[in-house]
Formats: structure tokens, C-alpha cells, sequence
């Protein structure tokens, strides 16, 4: 990279009266482990009036970098300093810095690695909040090729990120001047779009974000909400305008939905007088009308749902009882219906027209089960004994069935054998003034591998343990792998006599494996072997030890 007339990264800086954390900015670009011959640093100093502009002028002078100090007026707002830029950029890559954040040192080189590796338009940079919160979840490892329509990509649309240059230039991506907020969402939500490829670094602390003043507040006149629902309603006019009608736009979409329109109604709204939450709901109205198809709405979970009915439907006081029930926990029991689940929200009422599509949350409870546990493992012979306790989320267990089932790893067979159901008052659970009668989720149960597949001895081979629970026409299966208590782990071999050919002796063993429970079975090579295995102590050890 040294030597190079044309820099592989551009640093463009938009610096509005940065003083103190410039210094630590430039520094931590003066710090870059891929060199500084490599870079080229374009600074636009937007009318600063505390000194920044003066001081970009002397490291400019002070340093041997490929650096351009910029001046104009104050132009208001982040856009038009990036834009001037990005006009004067001449790397291979462009990387926005604010001139109050920082960059970790290794982050430019890991994300030009991670561009050239791939080929890609884009890069999302790991980021870190100082004092304020950043997304996680989508950083919780590299991604070469992501993946737009699903998962966080989308919501992060802040713009610290590698962006190609020769991309930018052939859309002519700028950011938009004439939007009070939400400038940088426009500008990502194109160059997503137009990226062949957006790959991302999660292995390393690329970029520090420094809390900037007020969060600000909805309830101010409305004005913040009218605001942001006008901005994200020209977002919303770019997805649509951007894509085709199908799983891409409606990931998009509810983005927007979610983030610009329902998380806003929260503790704030409830901190609002009656006439500020009337204005609130109307001005969100026509957007979560306008906005939300039967498609995007079935992406939305419970609360989300119904907040976005009633600010359709323009249900104030309803509204409001909704957000106090979701932020005291949703107390209230759940009402099982024709094999489904449903919430039981102060709105809307169980009989009334909406409610099961609103309030259905049969999959989420099922996600979640059975809720289970393994507390209990023995071998008496040929049977493997096993308890615990295992029960639906928020389904009471008067007609619980439990059953293990043995899952063969290579044929795919399964085996199911009926638990006996142990009473178990101490698993009643309270939530708020309801309580859930899980009075029978205790079991126990006894696997004879002798004669468990209808008679037949169990083959050799891997066999996945897991649970399946069944009560009020639903049911859930789990793994036991990771719900084993404290007195059940990994456990030594233990010679098993199976019927069949010369009724030879099998090794039977039962550990854990990730999410799985695995019972691993296989004939003794020799009745010395078998002999070993089913003998405990330092004799024991010993033998087996020579054996494997």
C-alpha cells in the first residue's frame, strides 16, 4: 500500500465544533494499523465556531498525511459536510468519521480485508456506544455475504461504514440536505440497496460512538414523532420505490414501522397528558395506515400488533392501557382456544372481533417449550431411568402428556416412550394476580433398550434424547442437551446384555453434546470388554483405560 498515488481509504471528517474529542478523533486516524500512506483524510469544518476549524489547519500542517481541511458556513446539519467530502474523496474506499467518535486501531485494515476478501460494496463496522446505546445482535460475528431481507442488517443505518467510492459514483449516492433528521438512513438504505455484496466486521471494536446531546422527546408539542413519521415516510416511499413487492420490501418496511412509529409509544406517551397522547395518536394515524399491509403487520409480535391497531383505529385511552399492561410484565392468563394460545391484554376483549389475530401467541409460547429440566439419570440393567420436569409455557398441565423420544441418528427412526407424570405442586408459577397449575409437570420414565422399539431391541448407533409435551391440543419438543441439572452429567459406559445374535453385551453411554442428548450404543468387541465396562472403581479404570 505504500507508495500508491491513489489512497485505499478516504476518511471523510464533518467537524461542527468537535473541541475536546477532535484531538482524540484525528488521533485514532494518526493511529491506524494499515498505515497512513494508505489514507487520505478530507476534513470539512462546517462553521465551527469553538476553534475545531483552526485545529484542523494545524494537524494538517503538523502531519504528513494526505489530509484536506475544508471551510464553509454553517450549513445545519451533518449532510452537506459529507456531501462536500465525498466530492473531494479520491480513495478506492470512503469511511465516515465523526469528529466527536473514534476508531479502534485495527479497524480500517479489518475492513478493507474484509472488502477485498469478498469483493464488497459495503462493509458494516463493529460498533461501540460511549455514554449511549448501539445496535449488538447484528455484530455478533463476521459475515462475508449478508443478507438484507432478514436479520439486523437494516437496522443499522447509521453511516460508519466502508463504503465502496466507485459504487457511490455510479448511483451518485449523496446524502440528502434537505432532511432534519434521519439524513444518514437515506443515504445506507441506497448503498444497501445498490451493494452487490454487504459483508460485516463483528470480531473487533471498530468504532466508538459518542453520546451527542438530547435524545429528545415525543411528547414536545408532537413535534419530534411528526417529525420522524415525515422523514420515515420518505423512507418508506425509497424502499417501496427501490424494490419489488415480496420478503425484501416488507423487511424494509417494518424497520421503519418499528423503530420510527410503535417503539416511540412507551413511557413517554404514558408521561403525556390527555391532549398530547390524542395529538400523538392522530399524527401517527394515517402513517400506520398508509404503511402497514397484512404481511408487514403479521411480522410484528403481540404488543407491536396492537399498539399499530389501535393507533389505526385512533384508541386512545385503549392505547394507553395497552402500553401499561406490556410495561408491567402483561399480567393476565393466557386463554388456550381451538389448539392455540392467545394473551390476555386490557384491549382488545376475547370476544371481540380482533382479538385472535391480535393476540394469537401460539408460536412465541411454543419457541420457548417446553420449559424442562433433567434432574434425575440411572442405569439398572438394561433400562435407563430418567426425570425431571417438563410443561408448556403458559399452558396449565391437567392433561399434560409427556413423552422421550429417541431420535436415531443415521436412519432417522424415532421411538417415543409415554412418561409417567410425577405431581409436582412446588412448579406453580404466579405471574402478576394469575397463577398456571404446572401441578403435573414432574415425569419419570423407564427406557428398556432391550425390547423400547415395539419390542425389539434398540439398534446401534447415536440417539438423540429429547422431550416432547403435549396439553390443550398443543404441543413442543426440546432437546435435553443443555436443560441438565446438577446431578446429571456426562456419564461413564455401561454394559447393556441385548437380545439377538449370541445375546452379545453392548456399551451404552449417555453425555451430552451441544444442544443434544446423545445415548451412544455399540456391541462389545469381547465379553472382557463388557466385563470391564460394567465394573466401577480404580481397578476398573484401569482395564478400561487399556481397552479404548
Amino acid at each position: 500500500m505504500k507508495g500508491s498515488d491513489v489512497p485505499v481509504v478516504s476518511v471523510v471528517i464533518p467537524v461542527y465544533n468537535a473541541l475536546p474529542y477532535l484531538e482524540q478523533t484525528l488521533a485514532s486516524v494518526a493511529q491506524q494499523s494499515i498505515g497512513m500512506d494508505a489514507l487520505e483524510v478530507v476534513a470539512v469544518d462546517d462553521g465551527s465556531t469553538d476553534g475545531s476549524g483552526e485545529r484542523l489547519d494545524a494537524w494538517a500542517a503538523e502531519q504528513p498525511w494526505r489530509m484536506k481541511v475544508i471551510h464553509q458556513e454553517p450549513s445545519g446539519g451533518p449532510s452537506r459536510p459529507r456531501n462536500v467530502g465525498l466530492d473531494h474523496a479520491t480513495g478506492t474506499y470512503v469511511f465516515f468519521l465523526d469528529g466527536d467518535d473514534c476508531l479502534g486501531p485495527e479497524a480500517l485494515e479489518r475492513l478493507v480485508a474484509m472488502a477485498e476478501k469478498n469483493n464488497s460494496d459495503t462493509v458494516l463496522a463493529k460498533l461501540v456506544g460511549v455514554g449511549r446505546r448501539v445496535p449488538k445482535q447484528v455484530f455478533a460475528k463476521n459475515v462475508d455475504k449478508a443478507d438484507l431481507s432478514k436479520g439486523d442488517v437494516y437496522y443499522t443505518l447509521m453511516p460508519f461504514k466502508l463504503f465502496r467510492r466507485s459504487m457511490l459514483e455510479e448511483h451518485k449516492l449523496r446524502f440528502p440536505e434537505h432532511m432534519r433528521i434521519s439524513e444518514d438512513q437515506h443515504f445506507v438504505a441506497r448503498a444497501y440497496l445498490h451493494s452487490k455484496v454487504i459483508s460485516i466486521v463483528g470480531d473487533y471494536d471498530c468504532y466508538y460512538v459518542v453520546k451527542r446531546g438530547d435524545d429528545g422527546n415525543i411528547t414536545a408539542n408532537g413535534l419530534e414523532l411528526r417529525t420522524a413519521l415525515e422523514q420515515a415516510d420518505e423512507m418508506v416511499a425509497l424502499v417501496t420505490g427501490m424494490t419489488e413487492p415480496g420478503p425484501l420490501r416488507d423487511h424494509l418496511v417494518t424497520r421503519h414501522v418499528r423503530v420510527e412509529m410503535v417503539r416511540r409509544f412507551d413511557q413517554r406517551y404514558l408521561d403525556a397528558d390527555a391532549a398530547t397522547r390524542r395529538e400523538l395518536v392522530e399524527t401517527a394515524r394515517p402513517y400506520a395506515e398508509k404503511w402497514v399491509t397484512p404481511a408487514i403487520l403479521a411480522k410484528f409480535g403481540l404488543h407491536e400488533r396492537i399498539v399499530i391497531h389501535c393507533l389505526r383505529e385512533g384508541l386512545v385511552d385503549e392505547l394507553t392501557a395497552v402500553i401499561e399492561w406490556e410495561l408491567a410484565g402483561r399480567p393476565g392468563k393466557s386463554l388456550v382456544r381451538n389448539g392455540k394460545l392467545y394473551a390476555a391484554p386490557p384491549f382488545p376483549a376475547p370476544d371481540a372481533a380482533e382479538y385472535e389475530d391480535l393476540c394469537e401467541i401460539t408460536s412465541d409460547a411454543l419457541k420457548v417449550s417446553p420449559r424442562r429440566r433433567l434432574d434425575h439419570l440411572l442405569w439398572q440393567g438394561s433400562v435407563l431411568e430418567l426425570g425431571g420436569y417438563a410443561y408448556l409455557d403458559q399452558v396449565d398441565t391437567d392433561d399434560l402428556v409427556t413423552e422421550l423420544i429417541l431420535r436415531h441418528t443415521r436412519s432417522g427412526k424415532e421411538v417415543a416412550v409415554t412418561c409417567d407424570q410425577v405431581p409436582s405442586p412446588h412448579l406453580t408459577v404466579a405471574r402478576g394476580k394469575e397463577t398456571y397449575d404446572y401441578g403435573r409437570a414432574c415425569f419419570r420414565v423407564r427406557v428398556d433398550l432391550a425390547s423400547a422399539d415395539d419390542g425389539r431391541p434398540l439398534q446401534s448407533g447415536d440417539w438423540h434424547v429429547s422431550l416432547r409435551c403435549s396439553a390443550h391440543g398443543l404441543s413442543a419438543r426440546g432437546g435435553l442437551g443443555t436443560a441438565l441439572g446438577n446431578g446429571v452429567g456426562r456419564r461413564g459406559p455401561h454394559a447393556v446384555s441385548l437380545p439377538g445374535s449370541g445375546k452379545r453385551v453392548h456399551t451404552a453411554r449417555v453425555r451430552p453434546d451441544g444442544a443434544h442428548l446423545v445415548l451412544h450404543l455399540e456391541q462389545a468387541p469381547s465379553a472382557v470388554t463388557a466385563y470391564a465396562f460394567s465394573i466401577t472403581g480404580k481397578a476398573a479404570r484401569a482395564i478400561r483405560a487399556r481397552l479404548t
